[in-house]
């Protein structure tokens, strides 16, 4: 035995999600595992060698307890290294592959990389690489810490998440309990995998239950080549951005037809615009449903019996929650709760970052920080307690704002945020992508019959694309930045 194996058989090896993976791999050997972007296949039996390949390779090329940077762009590859170093416990840290070699040096030394494994030659090969600027002495992980899951930072500083293999474990069968995930299931996977959403939600559900996984370049994919993705591989289950939803039901000469494969349409990671869910239920004839989570702990709240509106739906099983009563940011709106979340999927808290830890974590609990509407058929997020605008003292929810911005004529997107005011402590502003059927006084007269004063938008900045992370979600850090430009120049 060597050094590896015994590092391996100390933590009680194999790792809890490999061994999950395994079970079905020898249950379901000639059944399709994943299907790649460009159409290549893998079985399971092929899936579970090249995992074990890969064990190989990470044993030779990293010494016992050194951390390892997942960078790989191809998702095969992306998924054989996660199940091999989840087989080895080994620390593992995901990252987005089209980073700088700049944020990769300033990653490696961040969370004390030893090794990258970047894209190989081919459909799921890998190379491991230096991983540039390691931090010098121990790092600080724990003995069952597993992955790292990096925030995408749209809100503020980003942070490393981390979580054990049990944590990891618990958030893939809760979800696939929620949504009934069988063997036959085709689950699309059109997001990125060093995120959330691809790896927790959409891929490791579907590989630990028996089911295909087929892999998108969700960046690339317009609303009519979404639809024919659909429809070639018989999807059952996809679960994405509610931009992917808009690009469905704008797209032009795609029948009702194209999705009649899909037994559940999720939208999650991103305020989920009321009129997207009309739209979509009206053209193909199936609900979308809105999921709420954090990457902290995973899913959180499921809109399973379809409640629509914009509902998060209900927690889904597992997940136990707290609601804590504080001033009603909208006064007709009825009360609001900030809500605090537990359960087994919970991650342990924030790589060498006390002070975040301490601000989210607390008790064994996740203070989400964000604030909800509690009603009968389900409930509604009001936006992030520091994300309220406050405007001569009153608290106004961005979401609200933007929501009432999307359904103006014209209005393809936009952004709300709180700019700096002497008189009002802040102001409204909203950044905002716009068609031809744009009219300005017809926006301005729609939103003062839907908001109140307070929250109608004092500024209005125009752009061809909202700014965005690498997930595709909103970045509200630099919407802020490029209106303080603008202001600038304007002055």
């Amino acid at each position: 035995m060597d050094g590896r194996d015994a590092a391996v058989s100390a933590a009680g090896a194999p790792g809890a999600v490999y061994a999950a993976f395994r079970t079905v791999a020898l249950d379901r050997p000639g059944a399709t595992a994943v299907i790649g972007p460009d159409g290549s296949e893998a079985t399971y039996a092929t899936l579970l060698g090249a995992v074990e390949d890969a064990a190989g390779r990470l044993t030779e090329g990293l010494a016992p307890g050194e951390v390892l940077g997942l960078a790989a762009q191809d998702p095969l590859a992306f998924v054989t290294v996660y199940l091999a170093a989840a087989k080895l416990n080994t620390v593992t840290v995901l990252l987005d592959g089209r980073a700088s070699t700049g944020q990769r040096a300033r990653d490696a030394r961040k969370f004390d990389l030893a090794r990258l494994a970047v894209d190989g030659a081919g459909p799921g090969a890998f190379a491991l690489e230096p991983a540039g600027a390691p931090r010098t002495g121990e790092h600080g992980y724990a003995s069952d810490d597993f992955v790292v899951h990096c925030t995408s930072g749209s809100t503020g500083r980003p942070k490393g998440i981390v979580m054990s293999q049990a944590a990891v474990l618990a958030r893939v069968r809760l979800w696939a309990g929620e949504t009934e995930l069988v063997p036959a299931d085709v689950v699309l996977c059109a997001l990125p995998l060093w995120h959330c959403h691809g790896i927790d939600v959409l891929t490791l559900p579907a590989l630990l239950t028996g089911a295909t996984v087929v892999f998108a370049h969700g960046g690339r994919l317009t609303g009519r080549g979404l639809a024919r993705c659909v429809q070639r591989h018989a999807i059952t289950v996809m679960s994405g951005l509610p931009v992917m939803y808009r690009m469905l039901t704008e797209a032009r000469g795609v029948p009702a037809t194209a999705l009649g494969s899909l037994r559940l349409a999720v939208s999650g990671s991103a305020p989920l615009a009321t009129d997207t869910q009309e739209s979509f239920l009206g053209h193909y004839g199936l609900p979308l449903r809105q999921v709420y989570g954090l990457s902290e702990i995973a899913v959180i709240c499921f809109d399973r019996d379809y409640a629509g509106n914009g509902s998060i739906g209900r927690p889904i099983a597992g997940v136990e929650y707290r609601l804590d009563p504080v001033r009603s940011p909208e006064a007709a709106a009825g009360p609001a709760y900030e809500l605090s979340v537990r359960g087994p999927a919970l991650a342990r808290g924030y790589y060498r970052d006390a002070e975040a830890t301490a601000e989210m974590f607390e008790d064994g609990w996740l203070r989400t920080r964000d604030l909800v509407r509690v009603e009968p058929e389900g409930w509604y997020v009001l936006g992030r307690h520091a994300a309220f605008i406050n405007v001569a003292g009153e608290k106004v929810g961005p979401l609200e704002v933007e929501d009432a911005l999307r359904a103006c004529p014209g209005v393809l997107d936009c952004a709300v945020v709180g700019v700096p005011d002497l008189r009002t402590t802040e102001r409204v502003a909203a950044l905002l992508v716009t068609g031809p059927e744009f009219d300005p006084d017809a926006t301005r007269r729609r939103l003062g019959e839907r908001l109140r004063s307070c929250q109608l938008p004092q500024r209005y900045e125009f752009a061809a694309a909202l700014p965005r992370t690498a997930l595709g979600k909103t970045d509200y850090a630099a919407v802020r930045e490029l209106l303080d430009t603008e202001e600038r120049d304007a002055t």
